[in-house]
């Protein structure tokens, strides 16, 4: 039986050390041992969109999606796809793929916010800050906090709350380089700081 919430934790402790190319052999070692399962896939997906390579990235999430047996696997893969789609400033794909997650899952965090971003970026302020204020009971983890304040433009609150995300959960301090929604931040000294902290 393939525990999704283990290999997480496994995935997690290899971001925390930049250890790339292994989680890319291991998502293999998931695909050919569970060929039916979307997970190795979207892990392949996570691993190219941490390395930059967003065509690679789209391609395993379509694979992925291939695989996806329920409507919250589906949301979170194209919840995925909106995010590679922000990081690369395609705000139409992003806020279709976001439209599509949240369609088959309202409470997919990673949807909102990823929605929200480009939201933002087409100039529709009150529309994204509405959406997460909407959403607000659904932000429990510091560091969905951290994406939401960072949206918002509220710095202090963002890196109150990103300080104890990368203390909760080391990876954090790998992926936040990453994430489309900490982008206005990554040459704030502050920001900096704190990851190196």
């Amino acid at each position: 039986m393939l525990d999704a919430e283990k290999i997480g934790m496994e995935m997690n402790a290899l971001i925390a050390e930049r250890r790339f190319d292994d989680i890319l052999d291991r998502a293999e070692v998931i695909i050919e041992e569970y060929p039916e399962s979307y997970l190795g896939r979207w892990w392949m997906a996570r691993t190219f969109t941490l390395l930059g390579d967003n065509g690679a990235a789209l391609h395993w999430f379509m694979e992925a999606m291939k695989k996806a047996e329920d409507e919250e696997e589906e949301s979170k893969i194209s919840s995925s796809m909106a995010n590679v789609y922000n990081i690369m400033k395609d705000w139409d794909q992003s806020l279709n793929y976001s439209d599509i997650a949240l369609a088959l899952n309202p409470d997919n965090v990673v949807a909102i916010i990823a929605r929200s971003i480009a939201l933002m970026a087409r100039g529709k302020k009150a529309e994204a800050s509405q959406l997460l204020e909407k959403n607000n009971r659904l932000f429990k983890e510091d560091y969905q906090k951290a994406c939401v304040a960072a949206v918002l433009k509220d710095k202090n609150k963002m890196l109150e709350h990103l300080s104890r995300a990368v203390k909760e959960n080391p990876h954090n301090r790998v992926t936040v380089l990453y994430d489309p929604d900490f982008a206005l931040y990554r040459k704030d000294p502050e920001f900096l700081a704190l990851l190196k902290a």
